[in-house]
């Protein structure tokens, strides 16, 4: 324990210090050491569904929408809300209502997940009305935050705005789900799955896929001083989702087969030339320093490979139709387990690191922010890079083969990812804050 407070200010320092807190790290907080850890304790429980085929079943519902909601969505804001002012030059328009829009937004996503798995439909649509009452806020915020930057600062990925968009129809799609399976107003869309269909096109494909692709567009060559290829493939990537999303609207709403093979065809296209994109900016990457972030999206080209292959497979019409549902259950769960959230981890190493540092540089005589060779390789992040690959993969095995022990064991090595990162980056700060040895300062504006 430091005698002095400088002595204390001294060592917070030499540990990387002050840690500074906003708003907006509450959300990224959240989503690490709360919704990834308690989406893998759900999955450990759907596990079984799962592999038997059942995912419509209640318990699979509440682990999803821990996945998409209170991991993926409240990272999403939290480096959303955290980014604007360190990248676009402009502060976060309305931040006095981050409080309240985390509040309601967090309340309505355990009130849903709580309502999902105690099979309580009503609880489930006050969630899903406080989700997206937070959500909209959100939205708002953010693009009043895009409009006032000056225009050569508004630097955004064209992917990001449409991802936006695909957020909000899903928001308004999931209500309507839920008040269907409710009261039963719209009995056409729970046929065929028609319904589930669309929300995870828009939910997954548009919100998650296009934020990704947005992200690594605007951050990555950025944080590893190298270049894109070809811009052109960019928009090539946009226009081949923009066919996937299309077809798999037309496909599901119209019950059209061809349009949904165009759909796979589609994102089997624009995977394939991401992936191109990814590898070309790991190659040039400036340094050569062991990077978590590079390994994390080496292994979203692997995920990217080998979705693309599924859809080629689907487009050609290479899936019996007996399989058809556990072919969808295997490629939701490679998306969203293994695509999505290997992008989320890898970027955490960098964008976490960064925005301390960009808080702490903005505090009055304070050192200049250091430079070092490698300091983003944690020894405990290799396991959690073998640990959640590994899950994914057995989750898999167990999905296709049908084996609820298989199928257990992927969730258990995910259970361990996750804990392992929560310990990481959401608590191991918390006792030499505590103790004084790291000093620590709450912001109360993200800006």
């Amino acid at each position: 324990m430091p005698e002095t407070p400088l002595a204390a200010e001294t060592e917070g320092r030499a540990l990387g210090g002050p840690l500074a807190f906003t708003y907006g790290s509450w959300f990224t907080w959240t989503a690490v050491g709360v919704g990834f850890p308690v989406l893998t304790f759900f999955l450990l429980g759907a596990a079984p569904f799962l592999a038997q085929g059942a995912y419509e079943a209640f318990p699979l519902f509440a682990a999803t929408h821990v996945a998409t909601l209170g991991w993926g969505t409240m990272t999403i804001m939290g480096a959303a809300a955290q980014m604007a002012p360190a990248l676009i030059g402009a502060r976060v328009r309305g931040e006095h209502l981050l409080p309240w829009q985390y509040g309601v937004f967090t309340g309505g996503v355990a009130a849903l997940v709580a309502g999902f798995a105690g099979g309580r439909l009503a609880v489930v649509i006050g969630g899903a009305v406080a989700v997206n009452l937070g959500a909209w806020v959100f939205i708002v915020l953010m693009v009043l935050t895009a409009a006032s930057a000056a225009r050569r600062a508004r630097v955004l990925a064209p992917h990001l705005p449409l991802a936006l968009a695909c957020f909000a129809l899903v928001l308004v799609w999931g209500t309507i789900l839920a008040a269907d399976l409710r009261w039963g107003l719209w009995p056409g869309l729970l046929l065929g799955h028609r319904g589930l269909v669309v929300h995870l096109t828009l939910g997954l494909g548009g919100w998650f896929g296009l934020t990704v692709v947005g992200v690594f567009y605007r951050l990555v060559p950025l944080i590893h001083g190298a270049r894109v290829q070809s811009a052109r493939r960019g928009w090539a990537v946009l226009g081949a989702a923009g066919v996937a999303l299309g077809g798999a609207l037309a496909g599901a709403l119209g019950g059209v087969g061809w349009a949904a093979r165009l759909a796979a065809l589609g994102a089997a296209l624009a995977l394939l030339l991401f992936a191109w994109e990814v590898l070309h900016v790991l190659r040039h990457r400036r340094g050569r320093a062991p990077d978590l972030n590079v390994a994390h999206w080496h292994a979203v080209v692997a995920y990217s490979l080998l979705l693309a292959a599924s859809g080629l497979l689907w487009a050609v019409r290479g899936i019996p139709p007996a399989q058809s549902g556990r072919f969808g259950e295997a490629v939701v769960t490679v998306f969203l387990l293994g695509w999505v959230t290997q992008a989320i981890i890898g970027q955490l190493y960098k964008v976490t690191p960064f925005l301390m540092w960009y808080y702490r540089a903005t505090i009055p005589d304070v050192l200049a922010i250091p430079r070092q060779p490698a300091p983003y390789n944690p020894p405990l992040g290799r396991l959690v890079l073998w640990l959640s690959n590994a899950g994914v993969l057995i989750l898999l095995a167990g999905i296709w083969w049908g084996s609820p022990v298989l199928a257990e064991f992927g969730a258990a090595a995910l259970a361990g990812a996750s804990l392992t990162l929560a310990y990481m980056l959401a608590y191991r700060w918390i006792p030499p804050a505590a103790a004084g040895a790291l000093v620590f300062e709450w912001r109360w504006r993200v800006s």
